[in-house]
């Protein structure tokens, strides 16, 4: 039986512990977990407890089930998306391309873009009316060949209309992120607001993802400043087994 701290609980042991092994390489992608039934005899816990921590890990996207043949870890290691360097000056890259560098994974991301009208909560997002013209350019994120993400990302055409930037994947700026895009045509965007909520998918979302039962996703409604005038909203949903989000604040 293994033993374990005991100011931890047996089901967060468990997680712990096969994590541990996971990233040493202990147990290396593909390779069988231990069932339920096994952690019971390992670690001498309750079955639920045993259950409950195989099913977080796959939460977490660390190991995956196949039906009458048991858990197994997981090919890919969780994306980190970072908070602080993602926005930063000379070289503003879009940030799945940091994502897909910083894992070493290959990138695949198919967008479009049209014009629109702006929806109510876009445009109470952007301060303008409802109905004002927009282009709403839309994304679809796969790494290490599954789907990560999508987004939509709506720009008022009262400020890019007629400049080289009208079309984020087109022109002169085309595909080169938000900061220097806005720099081009004279805003500089100087913040960034985003608006987190973890929530079970909706049917559509599971299926565009790809998402197993059981596992939710981040909603991020993002908001970028130029000064008071904000430039570009964006709706993130993010498979919640594929990352880690790590933010860091500097506090004057």
């Amino acid at each position: 039986m293994v033993d374990r701290d005991q100011h931890s609980s047996p089901y967060q042991a468990i997680v712990d512990d096969l994590q541990t092994k996971i990233k040493k390489g202990d147990l290396p992608p593909d390779s069988p977990v231990p069932s339920a039934q096994e952690l019971v005899q390992q670690w001498g816990c309750e079955l639920t407890a045993a259950r409950r921590a195989l099913i977080a890990l796959r939460n977490l996207g660390a190991i995956y089930f196949l039906a009458g043949q048991g858990a197994f870890v997981a090919k890919n290691p969780p994306l980190v998306r970072t908070h602080w360097d993602r926005f930063q000056r000379p070289h503003a890259k879009a940030a799945y391309l940091r994502e897909s560098e910083r894992a070493g994974m290959e990138l695949h991301v198919e967008h479009s873009t049209e014009r629109a009208e702006a929806p109510a909560g876009v445009a109470e997002r952007l301060g303008i009316d409802e109905g004002d013209p927009v282009t709403e350019t839309s994304y679809a994120i796969s790494m290490g060949g599954s789907p990560v993400s999508f987004s939509v990302a709506w720009e008022p055409l009262a400020i890019t209309g007629g400049t080289e930037i009208e079309l984020p994947h087109e022109g002169p700026h085309g595909g080169q992120g938000i900061v220097p895009r806005f720099d081009a045509i004279g805003y500089v965007v100087e913040a960034e607001e985003e608006i987190l909520q973890v929530r079970m998918p909706e049917p559509h979302e599971q299926v565009q993802l790809d998402i197993p039962a059981g596992v939710p996703v981040i909603q991020i409604w993002q908001t970028f400043w130029a000064g008071d005038t904000p430039v570009e909203v964006a709706k993130i949903i993010y498979r919640a087994d594929r990352y880690e989000f790590q933010y860091r604040t500097t506090i004057d």
